[in-house]
């Protein structure tokens, strides 16, 4: 069986997914067909990985889930650049690595939230089942909707601003009575990841996936990269110049970068 022929990548005290997206999809067609069976994805990025450093619990968090995607190029540069030996040939290869990502190499092998969603909306009408949008701002999960509504003909959805403004109760409830096939959770990292891993048992569906920001992309918030930008998988770099209240959060980054370079 396919699932059985996956092969992993270990960073940083990570397990990821060592196929592409197409290989997910692949994976996700056989787990959905055991009956009761819940997969539950996390898209990891170097801000995650920062994240549970001072986080052991968010860590824990993360290798409960199913399956750990690489949604950041930052984590293929450091599972690259640490094939080589601390040293001065370790700074050469990683800035090797960065010219060629700058070029696209590697883009294929990312897995994002922004992606998976397009995907399972296609699932969902190819298979004749239905999708969740739960999270975001305001109305953006309904605007999320209704943008896949109109690009996928058929689609079956439902969506929840979820909370504060409602009740998580209430959301389940609603969750539950539309008993989605693919529920998509955008809170922000680490409590859409908390949310999901305190509420799983209690959700009846066969996909759940955490997507971050992804809703301010379809409902049209927020112009997503153009795809020359998120071919050099610098994506993250437009979103902050879109929206530079971000800035304190991407600090994160040099220290990911210093931290790959001094590992043994």
């Amino acid at each position: 069986m396919y699932k059985n022929s996956v092969k992993y990548h270990d960073i940083c005290g990570i397990s990821y997914f060592g196929s592409n997206i197409d290989g997910l999809l692949m994976f996700l067609k056989e787990r959905n067909k055991v009956k009761g069976q819940k997969t539950w994805i996390t898209t990891v990025n170097p801000e995650f990985v920062m994240a549970t450093i001072s986080d052991e619990k968010f860590l824990d968090i993360i290798n409960k889930s199913d399956v750990r995607t690489i949604d950041g190029i930052g984590l293929i540069w450091a599972r690259e650049v640490l094939k080589t030996r601390r040293g001065l040939n370790r700074w050469l290869v990683a800035l090797k690595l960065g010219v060629e990502i700058l070029g696209g190499k590697w883009r294929d092998e990312l897995i994002s939230g922004s992606d998976l969603i397009v995907d399972f909306c296609k699932m969902a009408v190819k298979n004749n089942e239905k999708i969740f949008f739960l999270g975001g701002f305001d109305d953006r999960a309904k605007r999320c909707g209704e943008y896949f509504s109109k690009k996928f003909k058929g689609l079956k959805y439902d969506f929840s601003e979820g909370i504060p403004g409602v009740k998580n109760e209430e959301v389940l409830k609603k969750i539950n009575t539309f008993l989605p096939d693919y529920l998509v959770v955008a809170y922000g990292m680490k409590k859409q990841e908390e949310w999901i891993e305190n509420n799983l048992k209690k959700l009846k569906l066969k996909v759940v996936v955490g997507v971050g920001r992804s809703f301010d992309y379809y409902s049209g918030a927020l112009k997503r990269a153009p795809k020359w930008v998120r071919k050099m998988g610098l994506e993250w770099l437009y979103s902050l110049l879109k929206d530079p209240k971000r800035w304190k959060r991407q600090l994160v980054l040099p220290r990911f970068i210093w931290m790959v370079m001094n590992l043994k």
